[in-house]
């Protein structure tokens, strides 16, 4: 499984994950920021580009950060949109 599909099964497991996501993700008046999930973070660059990565704890107890992944906006609201239409979430009408 690729970072990206691992990332929406994490991450969009219900109905207020998944509108909390889009609308910092979709959001044009939110610059640049970062979206705290359960083991993932979305960095977002610009309006237009985002960083997708996985954030835990080691072994050693140490803080990791996977490798990450970047996409663009569009990019990103599908593949969340194509992920949640499949487990029934209702999808929402968001600014793109």
């Amino acid at each position: 499984m690729d970072t990206m599909e691992h990332f929406l099964q994490v991450e969009l497991q219900d109905q207020a994950s998944y509108t909390e996501m889009l609308h910092f993700v979709a959001s044009l008046y939110i610059r640049c920021g970062e979206f705290e999930g359960e083991e993932y973070v979305i960095r977002k660059v610009d309006h237009i580009n985002f960083l997708v990565t996985r954030e835990y704890n080691g072994i050693d107890g140490e803080r990791e950060i996977s490798k990450p992944v970047v996409i663009s906006r569009q990019a990103l609201i599908s593949k969340i949109n194509k992920h949640v239409r499949s487990k029934g979430i209702m999808l929402i009408n968001a600014c793109v």
